[in-house]
């Protein structure tokens, strides 16, 4: 069946909007991008701000705040004029992860917004703990679609996905292989950019990018 879907999304590590200039600038640019759904990675946002973040977005804001200032945080905006019913289902009280569930144009969706640990150990955890809070999510059909985004902290191809250093794969590139296989998931970038290289981060000495 084809679907009648139209709404463009957006993933980034905003490594903290607290700075009212930095969030305001943001946010028009998410507008002018024309984008309706965002999602957003170290935030560091706190119940407190929840109130004062709203107001100048034009649409529903769905938090998953961290533990400190400057400790995590995540973060899903939605346009205003997108066609949509959404709630939260779930977030973890570190955030890691925010799960939104509703309709989008009178269809089905998941989002679920990620930022994962760095290291390798707590990573398998932590894709663990993904996949069960998918599994159980209630009322989900087989038209139910998933999207994950955000800030993975893995690379699934050493070849494409690392520069300088030994990039390697990590045992949690498993545990994100296996969520993918489970939930019939594609990785959309890499689909549309078939062996191009572009990296979201970079270390300058010696120079290492991923």
């Amino acid at each position: 069946m084809k679907l009648n879907l139209n709404f463009e999304m957006l993933s980034l590590n905003v490594r903290g909007i607290r700075c009212f200039e930095k969030r305001k600038a943001l946010f028009q640019w998410f507008v002018q991008q024309g984008t309706d759904v965002i999602f957003l990675q170290e935030t560091y946002s706190t119940p407190e701000v929840e109130h004062i973040w709203k107001s100048p977005w034009k649409g529903d804001m769905f938090f998953g705040h961290g533990t400190a200032v400057h400790g995590r945080g995540v973060l899903v905006l939605v346009k205003e004029n997108l066609v949509c019913e959404l709630k939260v289902c779930k977030q973890d009280k570190q955030g890691r992860f925010i799960i939104v569930k509703g309709l989008v144009q009178g269809h089905s969706f998941v989002f679920v917004n990620i930022y994962a640990p760095n290291k390798g150990n707590e990573q398998c955890v932590y894709y663990e703990e993904i996949r069960k809070e998918i599994d159980q999510l209630p009322d989900i059909d087989m038209d139910c679609r998933v999207i994950i985004g955000g800030d993975f902290n893995v690379i699934l191809d050493p070849n494409l996905d690392g520069s300088g250093g030994n990039p390697k794969l990590k045992d949690s590139c498993i545990k994100v292989e296996n969520i993918c296989s489970n939930l019939d998931l594609i990785d959309i970038w890499r689909i549309r950019n078939p062996g191009v290289k572009r990296f979201f981060w970079r270390q300058k000495n010696p120079t290492i990018q991923r």
